[in-house]
């Protein structure tokens, strides 16, 4: 099988290796149909979420962000999201949700965006807003965290809404530094996600949801233990005991060919596979053999 040449130019990125700007222009076949624009118009609200996911699979590939068309759609991005908060795909402070501002701030981070004000803004949301525990009041005033989608603040945080913020926190420290505040949240966020063994809910111990032990890869708005073992892993805390049963989980689903497969397939309308689901995927065996065997 002969290897995605972004995901040979991810392996040498993730290597250490210096690779010049002129090597990175080069695009490959995926980052190609990446760059084909959604079919969703941009102003409207499934629009803007199309062009979100489409940003979030390329920060998956080193140096995108020198990308003329990508740097567009950076600045779509923003200019129909941000708010004086931080980001809401109506582009007002009622539709602002945790998962989506989470998400398109570490999309900000991760292309090295020169939006430092905004990117602010979206983690001073995440340290004033977003609930790490059970039981605690959220004191925001968008009406939409509450009553869209099931209630992302309600008695209980949205799993995937802490692990999203948490991703994002662990992304401006790496990039920015740190401080006080944002560490004591992340540790509290870090020790919420394992406090679930990574993937149970704490009144049942069976999944949160069947997806979070699906093979999927990039990540959505959904989180599974592979996205949520990576975030564990890049703040030191995969050799902790309760991320054992998770880790087994994805040593068990391996091939008898040695790959891992992708399960299934989320947001076809405006998603572009990294790899082809039910086969041997190069792609997801590379993020989960960093994990397994890492």
């Amino acid at each position: 099988m002969a290897e995605d040449p972004a995901l040979m130019l991810k392996k040498r990125f993730d290597s250490g290796e210096k690779i010049t700007k002129k090597q990175a222009r080069k695009m490959p076949e995926l980052i190609n149909k990446l760059l084909v624009d959604p079919k969703q118009r941009p102003d409207t609200f499934v629009g803007v979420r199309a062009y979100e996911w489409r940003l979030l699979e390329l920060t998956e590939i080193p140096y995108t962000y020198l990308l003329e068309k990508v740097q567009k759609w950076l600045d779509l991005l923003q200019e129909k999201t941000s708010i004086p908060e931080g980001f809401s795909l109506t582009g007002e402070q009622e539709g602002l949700l945790a998962c989506h501002n989470s998400m398109i701030t570490t999309i900000l981070i991760k292309m090295e965006c020169d939006a430092k004000e905004r990117i602010d803004s979206g983690v001073k949301w995440i340290l004033s807003y977003q609930s790490v525990e059970r039981n605690k009041e959220c004191n925001w005033t968008g009406a939409d965290l509450f009553t869209k989608f099931g209630g992302c603040m309600k008695k209980n945080p949205c799993y995937y809404g802490v692990v999203k913020s948490m991703i994002t926190l662990t992304e401006f420290k790496n990039r920015y530094g740190s401080s006080r505040k944002l560490d004591d949240k992340l540790n509290r966020g870090l020790e919420y996600i394992l406090s679930h063994n990574v993937f149970k809910r704490l009144s049942s111990g069976k999944p949160i949801e069947p997806s979070i032990i699906e093979n999927f890869y990039p990540f959505t708005y959904k989180s599974n233990i592979i996205e949520i073992l990576s975030l564990l892993k890049a703040n030191d805390r995969l050799r902790d005991e309760r991320c054992i049963e998770a880790v087994k989980i994805l040593k068990e689903k391996q091939r008898p060919d040695g790959f891992w497969q992708a399960d299934t397939s989320y947001m076809k309308s405006a998603w572009i596979d990294f790899d082809i689901p039910k086969k041997p995927g190069p792609w997801i065996s590379y993020k989960i053999n960093s994990l397994v065997n890492g």
